[in-house]
């Protein structure tokens, strides 16, 4: 068995983190195409009415004239929505670490009713990239890759306006973890070591997320709301869900870090098995279903009770 199996969630979480390091940011978020194909599969297939997006847009509530800062804005994918609802008065500061993505971010959000300003930074050192303070700080998705949560909260609680609010959205680590199983179970079916599986993500990451994110939150801020989203992707033919998992999740992250260390037909004989047996779980259960886990965190200076 692996050694991960001994491990605790957040302990597996830091190990997923430091086994992809800073370097996967860079070269994920060099190219906006798996990101786009995780959103529009993510919307596509979703069984929740409501999207993602609607869900955190209810959770901020604008009324267009905010001074608005989005942490980690990728490839604006979220913004886009979010500048629509912009209106004379409003501004918004967008930052991303990623060079490749801010350029996909000004593509997507193609209209605007208000000023945008684009940053290329590291949100770890959010207080030299801005100046002031925001009646509204966003940060989606962005403690996926925070080593240290801690220091960044309470650099989100330096921005945010005495009267303003900070919005964190986070993904559960046990989100999709029907994907991960399948992955794993595959890995193993065409050879794979366990010492090699074992150095490989099992699952999501996030040094801050739904269990724990609250907890940390309020060390930096006096109140914080919870706004749980959940959902799941219903796959009824096997190409999306392949499309979704080899070019979206690289092959559940294995393919930057096994990439050159293994045999040339490596990844085509993984995605022929994981292909196999989720055709066989549609054929018998008529989809495949992963279940999803998401919490936005509405995150106030002081406390509101």
């Amino acid at each position: 068995m692996s050694s991960q199996a001994t491990m605790s969630r957040d302990e597996r979480s830091g190990y997923y983190m430091s086994l992809l390091g800073a370097d996967y940011v860079h070269s994920h978020f060099g190219d906006a195409t798996p990101l786009s194909i995780q959103q529009l599969t993510q919307n596509r297939y979703r069984r929740n009415p409501t999207t993602m997006v609607d869900h955190i847009l209810d959770v901020i509530d604008l009324s267009g004239t905010e001074r608005l800062l989005d942490v980690g804005c990728g490839n604006g994918f979220i913004l886009r929505d979010v500048a629509s609802r912009m209106r004379a008065g409003g501004s918004i500061t967008a930052i991303d670490i990623a060079p490749g993505m801010l350029e996909a971010a000004k593509e997507n959000v193609n209209f605007q009713w208000a000023p945008i300003e684009w940053i290329v930074g590291d949100a770890r050192e959010l207080g030299s990239l801005v100046d002031g303070v925001f009646d509204v700080v966003m940060a989606n998705y962005i403690f996926h890759y925070i080593p240290d949560p801690l220091p960044l909260c309470k650099a989100f609680r330096a921005v945010t306006a005495a009267s303003g609010k900070t919005i964190v959205t986070v993904e559960g680590l046990d989100s999709m973890h029907e994907m991960y199983q399948v992955h794993l179970d595959a890995l193993r079916a065409v050879g794979a070591s366990e010492s090699l599986i074992d150095g490989l993500p099992h699952g999501r990451r996030g040094s801050l997320s739904t269990h724990n994110g609250a907890q940390l939150l309020r060390s930096a801020f006096g109140s914080v709301t919870e706004y749980p989203y959940t959902d799941a992707l219903v796959f009824d033919n096997v190409a999306a869900f392949m499309e979704f998992y080899a070019a979206g999740h690289r092959y559940c992250g294995a393919l930057p870090l096994l990439e050159g260390r293994v045999e040339a037909d490596f990844f085509d004989r993984l995605a022929k098995e994981v292909s196999e047996r989720v055709g066989r779980i549609i054929s018998n259960d008529g989809v495949f279903l992963l279940q999803k886990e998401n919490t936005v965190f509405a995150c106030w200076p002081e406390d509101t009770k």
